[in-house]
């Protein structure tokens, strides 16, 4: 599966609502990629692309609700 990361932010801004936000979202330490930012694991390969689609999915499809 190819993961492209414009499709990512599509979805980013759907749930953040501003390209800034989208940005800062991809630069900032990410608990969910262990302290790692959602940029270093995309860019670590393909399971690190596949790893920050999942959770990007996940939580568009309301699955990050309590």
């Amino acid at each position: 599966m190819t993961v492209v990361k414009v499709s990512l932010n599509r979805l980013l801004f759907a749930m953040l609502g501003r390209s800034e936000l989208v940005d800062q979202w991809w630069q900032s330490p990410n608990k969910g990629f262990d302290g790692k930012t959602p940029d270093e694991v995309y860019f670590s390969g393909e399971e690190g692309r596949n790893k920050v689609a999942n959770y990007i999915h996940f939580y568009a499809n309301a699955g990050g609700g309590s």
